[in-house]
């Protein structure tokens, strides 16, 4: 991964943390159990899941485009 693209991973991951519930999320149907997001940070996308009342987030997936 080269320095520009770990930037933009790290911003990205510390945007969810501060805000999990934005409005960039979308939502994914893989487990109507646990609900999981997608945001989208070119060429990166996070999946994630997050428990308002454990107040964490759990990071899933990183995927990035080619």
């Amino acid at each position: 991964m080269s320095p520009a693209d770990k930037e933009i991973v790290d911003t990205l991951l510390v945007a969810i943390i501060r805000n999990p519930d934005t409005l960039q999320r979308v939502q994914t149907f893989y487990d109507p159990h646990r609900p999981s997001w997608l945001v989208r940070s070119d060429p990166f996308v996070v999946h994630y899941a997050f428990g308002a009342d454990a107040d964490e987030v759990t990071f899933l997936n990183l995927f990035r485009r080619r």
